[in-house]
């Protein structure tokens, strides 16, 4: 949401309230100065709007911008809350007019004081007060230093109720047997009766976030610990609102949409959970406070937000798209006497499965180990799969890797049921499929064969509900080498490939020899059988 709509916003929320004067006229006082205070928020979103419109003040925007997007996140979500209860008078239709204004009313103030021990009025205080200081920040001067930590910890803590309260209901609505099928774009499939994540503000860049913290949105079949944000722009280098930023904006912004990590977490999954789990996520790294704004800076995208651990830490992937570089960063949120943010290259970095956990490990230049930087835990196989993959397939592309042909791929826990060679959209790529002893998922992966991205993965697919199936695969007598799939719905690592299908859309496995089609074939007639 742009600042001007959202000081409008608070306007229109004034206006409704303005509505419950006479029919609520026993609090007409409480709800009067509830106007006030939504048309003084009105006001203090326009005055930082044009603070951070002057290109004088572009250091010390950057310097807040965390701030700023929490705190009207966390406004766009109590307006928001609001707005519903509003919706409430419409519904009412078995009670007179007041009596529906006064149970409206009743919900109001019940329910902001139930989240978080305090009344609407004196929230929205708070955003005044803590929107005025970030302004005055931006403009050079220095607020009262404890005032000002005391405002940013009760909106940062309100943002986590905030935020954690979505989670639980997009939680309680998306349970179901560890094999159903989830959907991962909340912003494309919004299951009814929970409210949207606010959108990226143009006049911002990314979405709102918490200070060296996880993104709001949250996509509704995703495990409580792990989800996959919808990418967002940076915030710009410069944040006025002209022609060239524009450009310049919507052009990141496109470049993050249209990049294959994106479209590739916008695919609905299966999750299957893990019966042995593994240690906490944690970071060791050295905290970086300014990594934030240096990835900016630096031209980097960030291409998407995992939290985990529900949300006590979040991490990033990100790319340059002028020489492919990559990096990944890490921000503990809690406990927040821990709070940190750190960010390396994944050139700097080797991954390892530890049970649920994927541990990233620094290394020095021969590639050794050298010590453990970051333990990230799952929830489920398919999303310690893609995780991983994602990490390797954007570690070689980086042009800054002087280990290429050297890629951790191989996964402790899994067992392979078959290995071969396959013509893939025109190149020799090795397809081998697994079974995971923990979760006894099966899935397939295809890898680069040879050069500098040898063992890069290509796709992989979660096939554990169709080896049963009899009319999934076949074979046809004219084209030997050739094994026809009925349905396969691959995890694309790369912007180069192109799945082979055939004219009535099945998928074509084109393997080198007909030795390796028949084994294929064998293979999944094992994976199907009961497992001793």
């Amino acid at each position: 949401m742009a600042l001007l709509a959202q000081a409008e916003t608070a306007q229109d929320i004034a206006a409704g309230l303005n509505k419950f004067l006479d029919p609520v006229p026993d609090h007409s006082t409480e709800i009067t100065a509830l106007i006030s205070k939504c048309f003084a928020i009105s006001s203090a979103i326009r005055e930082l709007r044009t603070a951070i419109g002057d290109s004088r003040f572009n250091r010390q925007y950057l310097e807040v911008q965390d701030d700023i997007h929490v705190t009207l996140s966390s406004l766009d979500y109590t307006f928001d809350d609001v707005r519903r209860m509003f919706g409430g008078l419409g519904s009412a239709h078995h009670l007179s007019q007041g009596s529906a204004y006064r149970s409206v009313w009743r919900d109001i103030t019940m329910h902001f004081q139930d989240e978080s021990s305090n009344c609407l009025w004196l929230r929205l205080d708070y955003y005044r007060r803590f929107l005025l200081m970030l302004t005055s920040i931006v403009e050079r001067e220095s607020p009262d230093p404890n005032e000002f930590d005391d405002l940013q910890n009760r909106i940062f803590d309100l943002f986590d109720v905030q935020r954690y309260r979505l989670t639980d209901n997009v939680n309680n609505l998306s349970l179901g047997s560890p094999g159903a099928a989830r959907v991962p774009s909340f912003e494309r499939r919004r299951p009814q009766g929970i409210r949207p994540p606010s959108p990226p503000s143009p006049d911002l860049g990314p979405a709102p976030r918490r200070r060296h913290g996880p993104q709001s949105p949250l996509s509704p079949g995703f495990d409580p610990e792990f989800r996959w944000n919808p990418p967002v722009p940076d915030v710009p280098n410069s944040p006025i609102t002209t022609n060239t930023s524009s450009t310049s904006q919507s052009s990141r912004a496109s470049f993050a949409i249209s990049h294959w990590v994106s479209r590739m977490y916008e695919q609905s999954r299966s999750t299957t959970g893990f019966r042995n789990t593994g240690q906490v996520s944690v970071c060791l790294g050295e905290d970086s406070p300014n990594a934030s704004s240096r990835l900016v800076t630096e031209d980097y995208e960030k291409l998407t937000e995992i939290a985990f651990e529900r949300g006590d830490l979040v991490v990033r992937f990100y790319l340059r798209p002028s020489d492919q570089r990559a990096r990944i960063h890490c921000r503990t949120i809690r406990p927040s006497r821990s709070r940190k943010q750190c960010c390396l290259p994944l050139t700097s970095l080797r991954i390892q499965r530890r049970a649920s956990c994927l541990e990233l490990c620094l290394m020095d230049r021969s590639g050794r180990s050298t010590g453990l930087w970051a333990n990230l835990r799952f929830l489920s196989y398919e999303y310690l799969i893609l995780f991983h993959c994602t990490f390797l397939a954007l570690k070689a592309e980086d042009t800054g890797n002087h280990l290429r042909g050297t890629v951790d791929d191989e996964l402790h826990g899994e067992k392979e049921f078959f290995g071969g060679l396959i013509i893939d959209d025109h190149y020799e790529h090795a397809l081998r499929v697994f079974r995971d002893r923990d979760s006894g998922c099966i899935r397939m992966q295809a890898s680069v064969r040879g050069g500098d991205l040898k063992r890069t993965p290509v796709w992989t697919a979660f096939i554990t509900h169709l080896v049963n199936s009899r009319t999934w695969k076949w074979r046809d007598s004219h084209s030997p080498k050739t094994v026809y799939l009925a349905d396969l719905q691959r995890y694309i690592f790369t912007e180069e490939y192109t799945p082979q299908l055939g004219p009535d859309g099945e998928h074509e496995l084109r393997f080198k020899t007909s030795e390796y089609a028949l084994d294929f074939m064998d293979a999944i007639e094992e994976l199907a059988r009961p497992s001793q």
